[in-house]
């Protein structure tokens, strides 16, 4: 095998997440170009996985990029050599055909316990909301609690027989770190590898048990989803020279801050564009900080009110699971009877996100005015995420990192910056005709330390700016 594809497919298993997404993008790409031997190295690399997550990361190229044209059905399903609920679900997403044997070749722990030494057996409750996302704990006790089922002792002994058949030690992120107190690791690590090939066997043995069905188990088994559909191709822009030295800016000129990084997202925003939603990060070996700017509505003056807004949530129709791309509308509610402040953007994301997609994913928002009653429709292209309405695109989203780090503060929510834009002429029509008044609602969070080994200290500051008194919406550039 060439030496450079050999390291790209070992990329996929590298423990930075952003590593790993350019890793399964460039492949994708290979594959897609037609690039001899790409695909035939691809499926062979996956074969030689010994867990079942490990089965996801090949595949998952195939998945999230839609590759089914450029790999038979019958080479991908050869490639899982440990075959999961999640692998499975996968396979038929891919190809729109399901195996009815497939559930008999699903790994399930003897039913004695592993026996580990005492150091070993304590890394799970150390670890099991650390190396992996919480949501995989929070998922199985909300489980046990419906269905009386030991499934969190069930993961626990899963999780001890893959450590026997694979050992196990905890994780050396110090190699990957800089030293200094208050890092969070962002890392994927062998032993968040093993957490959720546990939590693939508990959710297969308890379908084998009956407890669950084997949609409902497949359904919970997608938060070991690698990447994402729709959502892999998405790659950051250029990240503006407006939007550096943000905390010196901040310590400069305090609130006034929000109305010039506005000022100039409007103008870097496409014609006929208005900028909805704003989030900045920047961190430096110490310090961080974090500015979000939404744009909000309203029936009531906002410089008398407390400076806070509710975002409307999407509802997701007939869409795949797994994939930001689909029919949305508006969950509930519509302007006119607006009882509290309101952001003109809102999160939009599935049930289900990538594991190494997942930060960006939780970011991305889109215009929500307007949608009540009606459908949109979400598309990720190279560059941004876009919401369409009547087949015309009324919101874009589009993001950028801070660094490319492989850790962030434990105290900073999210290192993605990202802006979101609306289309003026779509504003007009559905927002302006409602006699609501506008305000920017400006959050800013500073994280501040005097050595590298102190924890910080947090500064958060959320206020109006540029209330609008007359009780007419007049966006900023609108007129």
């Amino acid at each position: 095998m060439d030496a450079s594809l050999e390291l790209l497919l070992e990329r996929l298993h590298w423990p930075l997440p952003r590593v790993r997404w350019e890793a399964a993008r460039a492949l994708a790409s290979l594959v897609r170009a037609g690039a001899d031997g790409v695909l035939e190295a691809l499926t062979r690399w996956n074969t030689e996985r010994s867990l079942e997550s490990e089965c996801l990361l090949g595949l998952g190229v195939i998945h999230a990029f839609d590759l089914a044209e450029f790999c038979p059905e019958d080479t991908a399903r050869r490639a899982v050599s440990k075959p999961s609920l999640a692998s499975e679900w996968m396979l038929n997403a891919i190809y729109g055909t399901r195996d009815p044997s497939a559930p008999l070749r699903f790994a399930v722990s003897p039913q004695f316990p592993a026996r580990l030494d005492e150091d070993a057996a304590g890394l799970f409750d150390s670890y099991n909301t650390m190396a992996v996302p919480p949501v995989f704990l929070h998922t199985l006790k909300r489980l046990e609690r419906a269905l009386d089922f030991p499934f969190e002792d069930r993961w626990r002994h899963d999780w001890a027989w893959i450590c026997r058949s694979n050992g196990v030690q905890a994780p050396a992120t110090e190699f990957f770190l800089r030293p200094g107190r208050g890092r969070r690791s962002t890392l994927h690590m062998p032993l968040g590898e093993m957490l959720v090939s546990a939590y693939l066997r508990t959710l297969a043995y308890a379908m084998h048990m009956g407890t669950l069905r084997e949609d409902q188990a497949g359904y919970h088994a997608m938060l070991a989803l690698p990447m994402n559909r729709g959502l892999a191709s998405l790659e950051p822009v250029g990240r503006p020279a407006w939007s550096r030295n943000l905390l010196q800016r901040w310590r400069d000129s305090g609130r006034a801050l929000a109305q010039e990084l506005w000022t100039q997202a409007a103008t870097s925003a496409r014609p006929g564009e208005l900028p909805a939603a704003l989030r900045l990060v920047e961190g430096n070996e110490k310090d961080f900080i974090e500015v979000e700017i939404d744009q909000v509505v309203g029936h009531s003056a906002f410089d008398t009110g407390e400076p806070a807004a509710v975002s409307p949530k999407y509802a997701w129709d007939a869409v795949e699971p797994g994939c930001m791309e689909g029919d949305i509308r508006r969950s509930a509610g519509t302007l006119e009877p607006l009882a509290e402040p309101m952001t003109f953007a809102c999160p939009v994301a599935p049930a289900h996100v990538g594991r190494i997609d997942g930060a960006v994913a939780l970011q991305v928002k889109l215009a929500c005015l307007g949608l009540a009653g009606r459908r949109g429709k979400v598309r990720c292209g190279p560059n941004h995420v876009e919401l369409q309405v009547d087949n015309e695109v009324v919101s874009r989203w589009h993001h950028w990192y801070t660094e490319w780090e492989p850790s962030k503060f434990s105290k900073q929510h999210s290192d993605v910056s990202g802006m979101t834009t609306v289309r003026r002429s779509w504003l007009r029509a559905y927002a302006e005709p409602s006699g609501l008044s506008e305000a920017l609602l400006v959050r800013v969070r500073t994280g501040t330390r005097e050595h590298t080994h102190e924890d910080h200290i947090v500064d958060e500051d959320d206020f109006w700016s540029n209330p609008n008194d007359n009780g007419i919406l007049v966006t900023t550039g609108l007129s």
